[in-house]
């Protein structure tokens, strides 16, 4: 069935070979249609790509023709689309299961880099960002040493070379100096975080231990939880050690691994449970606590309602009241529930670009944004500090990168799709990406795009 219903991985390759037309003939299974869990998705075709693809949520995932109305997904799993007499396309089927055709008229989504430029990049013309009274202040990308480099991008983004690259910003030396959005998207619009958002929790429980709520970071972490849960399986001395600050560095000990599918903890085993942070803490040991490092949503989650639990406030609540609201951020979308429901929203924040390089900001300037200290400046310490073999902070990634032989370290947020958060100390630099490279890695072994801007333009720029 489709991965969407657990973890919303709905990636289906398609390409037709129909006699006429490719495009028409793949509209033919545009629409509306139901999904299971009582949401629905629909079936665009794209011009640019000549790919069908499947949009949840504004997430769009491709699908690649197989043979007469069937397709595959990336999992192998056949999709089959039936007809009626008249030979109209009136729904699919897959794994067993089948799925109504609801209707032909649909919101559709934008296919294309820049449809007013005729995603033609020669016509691009570099403008200042806007200034508007959100805080940040605009400049010009003369900023960079090779302005030039970044212009090139923009032009190669708008042409397809970067496919699905919704926003691209970087701010540097004290202002943001380039903004730019693809596929409908623009400085109005929240865009998904995906697993980026693990780093919110990070931050909030920073604010946390500021208000003495937590008397710091090395506390037990069970004992949190007794009152909320009657009983924690697989329970041995090596999972009665674990730390808050264990979790927080993802060297938690348990069989949590988000890349591995064998592991019982990976996210998509975890989504199909009712507690998302019960079945986390329920995971047996297969190490010490903090030893090595293990990347794993679940730990994210279970940070986020230890923050409910002893805040006694709902999460969006607290996080409203003690940072959005310092930071000026408003258009955002935000639902934590770490359990079933969330299965296809994955319990993830929305944020404008503009909004994500303000959370950023904080961070780069040790906590303090106008003037006001939100979060510790030992918390930011701490945060970028490196613990194990070096790979996460808390919560945060570390990213080094290496262009012409000169090394570039980095502090990221990271979420599948091409969401990407930098922090770049030395270069008095945050760059932001949002895009909708849904699992680009887990179907052809490549990165998303962000991956090869940053080091081949961005980074060579301030050479």
């Amino acid at each position: 069935m489709f991965r969407a219903i657990f973890c919303a991985f709905l990636l289906i390759s398609c390409t037709s070979s129909s006699q006429n037309d490719p495009l028409e003939k793949l509209k033919e299974y545009e629409g509306l249609y139901e999904n299971q869990g009582e949401t629905t998705l629909t079936l665009q075709a794209s011009k640019m790509d000549t790919t069908l693809y499947a949009v949840i949520d504004y997430a769009k995932y491709p699908l690649y023709y197989d043979s007469v109305d069937s397709f595959r997904n990336n999992q192998g799993d056949v999709v089959t689309f039936q007809r009626n007499s008249q030979n109209e396309v009136i729904s699919y089927s897959v794994d067993g299961n089948s799925f109504q055709l609801l209707s032909k008229d649909f919101d559709a989504l934008d296919m294309e880099p820049r449809a007013d430029l005729n995603n033609d990049g020669d016509r691009y013309v570099y403008e200042t960002p806007k200034k508007i009274n959100d805080g940040l202040k605009t400049g010009s990308i003369t900023e960079l040493e090779n302005p030039d480099l970044i212009l090139d991008m923009v032009r190669k983004t708008i042409e397809g070379d970067f496919p699905d690259v919704h926003s691209t910003l970087i701010y540097k030396n004290g202002a943001l100096v380039l903004e730019e959005y693809f596929y409908g998207y623009d400085i109005t619009a929240p865009h998904q975080l995906r697993s980026a958002t693990k780093v919110l929790y990070g931050t909030l429980l920073g604010i946390v231990i500021d208000k003495g709520l937590i008397k710091n970071e090395n506390e037990l972490l069970l004992p949190f939880f007794n009152d909320e849960y009657e009983s924690v399986e697989n329970l041995d001395e090596r999972k009665r050690k674990i730390t808050i600050k264990d979790f927080l560095t993802y060297q938690h000990g348990m069989d949590c691994e988000n890349n591995n599918p064998r592991s019982k903890g990976n996210e998509i085993a975890m989504m199909q449970s009712d507690d998302w942070v019960k079945y986390t803490l329920d995971l047996p040991m297969v190490s010490e606590p903090g030893k090595t490092s293990s990347y794993c949503t679940g730990i994210a989650l279970t940070i986020g309602k230890l923050i409910e639990m002893v805040s006694g406030e709902d999460l969006e609540s607290f996080a409203k009241e003690n940072l959005f609201d310092k930071l000026g951020i408003k258009n955002y979308q935000w639902r934590f529930a770490p359990d079933y429901s969330s299965r296809t929203t994955f319990s993830q924040k929305s944020l404008t670009p503009r909004e994500m390089l303000k959370w950023a900001l904080l961070y780069k300037n040790k906590g303090i944004w106008n003037g006001e200290q939100i979060i510790s400046s030992d918390w930011v310490d701490k945060s970028f500090a490196t613990y194990g073999i070096g790979e996460f902070g808390y919560l945060w990634e570390h990213k080094y990168i290496t262009v012409d032989g000169k090394r570039f370290d980095s502090y990221m947020a990271s979420g599948n799709g091409g969401q990407k958060i930098n922090i770049w100390p030395e270069l008095d630099m945050v760059t932001v990406f949002t895009g909708g490279n849904y699992n680009s890695y887990m179907l052809y072994g490549v990165s998303t795009p962000p991956n090869r801007m940053i080091p081949n333009y961005i980074l060579k720029a301030t050479l």
